[in-house]
């Protein structure tokens, strides 16, 4: 059997069994098994994921992520969302459209401070959402401003998806981070710009709050109101990030500090106890839990599939295409779009960066801007139907607050944002040096 019959054989199967609904851990490293009793016919097979899985849980660079989601899990529960957006609202709420910028400016804080999406986009149901709905906010509009301001964890450093590439692809997470800065920022100004455009447009769509509640206070109140909720969370930020680009401390180390800044904040506010300590641990232990699953099970099908010969087939196929090299890039982010859209992002990462990242070497492309755009890629996934679970998030959330959303609107919602980041993707494209240039200035 040639290897492109065995690689449409394995491709095949693997839709069919994804789609049926299985886990997506359990069927990679099930599938890879499989495939290799059959297929590969490898006897030395079952010895290398026994190799991969080692490799796996013995990487000094993997221990930063559960102490990145643990940071998160803190955060999340030590007040300071609730006192950041309680001064934001004060702030910014008499102005048209001033609880979704508020919003934006939030995300964005909290993606530097944890990385961690569904704290961000929860937490932003909680907060943000009533308050919209109450001051009669257009609906796509709150709700898209949640999801898609909720998802800029995904590249805004310190995010997990950038130590799991960096893991994977054996680069430099500290460059990956620096990297990720200038597109984040961009991504955040695209959503505030079409935030702006639209309440200019339609002034309906985005009331602002009444005049009387920002009266209540000082000018001087609200300049303490602003230092004290934010002041904490830009000391998490250059704590955590700051000593990575400094080269302080290694991202492993970076993020330990992390989870004791994220604990001195939660003790500033009188959130810090036993109980709230234990329920971290459990939550960190079991998104980690689910992480290293996926990753092991990616391993091992990556084996296989390299086993196989598809590397060498897409090699063989990138060499003898007579294309530009950027019509070959645009077709690689449509396919992670697409598998976005039934994958969840560790599955697009895991299976995407073996497969794309030999294309992107052999096509002369910087691989820090190709990470970056990846990871652009995975916070599209967050908001592509059918399986946006952004979407699913804010539904489900919003339903125990007592909002019922169909999830049909949910949908048409992340359209406009979707086209946001591909216009990024656009900028990105055009002007490189937004992901390259504090790389190479700090590095």
């Amino acid at each position: 059997m040639t290897p492109l019959e065995s690689l449409l054989i394995v491709g095949v199967i693997f839709l069919i069994v994804l789609l049926m609904g299985h886990p997506l851990a359990f069927t990679l490293g099930g599938l890879a098994v499989l495939f290799a009793a059959t297929l590969w016919g490898n006897p030395g097979a079952l010895n290398l994921f026994m190799r991969s899985a080692t490799s796996t849980c013995s990487s000094i660079v993997y221990v930063s992520v559960p102490l990145f989601i643990f940071m998160g899990t803190i955060l999340e529960r030590s007040g300071a969302a609730e006192n950041l957006f309680g001064s934001m609202y004060i702030v910014l709420g008499k102005i048209r459209g001033g609880l979704a910028i508020a919003t934006v400016v939030m995300c964005t804080l909290l993606a530097a401070a944890s990385g961690i999406i569904g704290a961000s986009i929860t937490l932003m149901t909680m907060l943000a959402l009533p308050s919209m709905m109450k001051h009669k906010y257009d609906m796509d509009l709150a709700t898209g401003t949640i999801m898609a301001s909720g998802c800029l964890g995904t590249i805004i450093p310190p995010s997990i998806i950038l130590v799991i590439y960096g893991a994977q692809a054996q680069i430099s997470i500290g460059k990956l981070f620096a990297g990720g800065v200038g597109p984040g920022l961009l991504l955040a100004g695209l959503y505030l710009g079409y935030i702006i455009l639209r309440v200019v447009i339609h002034p309906d769509s985005a009331p602002a709050v009444d005049p009387k509640v920002a009266a209540q206070y000082s000018s001087r109140e609200k300049v303490m109101m602003i230092l004290k909720s934010v002041l904490p969370t830009t000391t998490l930020i250059f704590v955590v990030l700051g000593s990575i680009m400094l080269g302080w401390a290694t991202p492993t180390e970076a993020a330990a500090l992390g989870c004791v800044g994220a604990a001195g904040v939660a003790i500033g506010n009188r959130k810090f106890t036993w109980g709230m300590i234990k329920e971290c641990c459990y939550l960190t232990m079991k998104t980690n839990a689910m992480i290293m699953w996926i990753i092991m099970g990616a391993s091992m099908f990556t084996a296989v599939f390299l086993g196989l010969g598809g590397g060498d087939l897409i090699n063989q196929v990138v060499s003898n295409l007579d294309v530009s090299r950027w019509i070959v890039i645009i077709v690689i982010l449509f396919i992670l779009l697409v598998m976005g859209m039934f994958i969840d992002c560790y599955g697009v990462l895991l299976i995407g960066i073996p497969v794309f990242t030999p294309i992107v070497y052999k096509l002369g492309f910087d691989p820090i801007w190709f990470a970056i755009m990846f990871a652009v890629m995975i916070q599209a996934s967050y908001l592509s139907p059918p399986f946006a679970y952004a979407a699913f998030y804010v539904k489900g959330v919003a339903k125990e607050s007592g909002l019922e959303i169909p999830i049909a609107q949910l949908y048409k919602a992340t359209f406009i944002f979707l086209g946001l980041q591909m216009l990024a993707l656009f900028i990105m494209c055009v002007f490189p040096e937004l992901v390259t240039w504090l790389p190479n200035k700090i590095f």
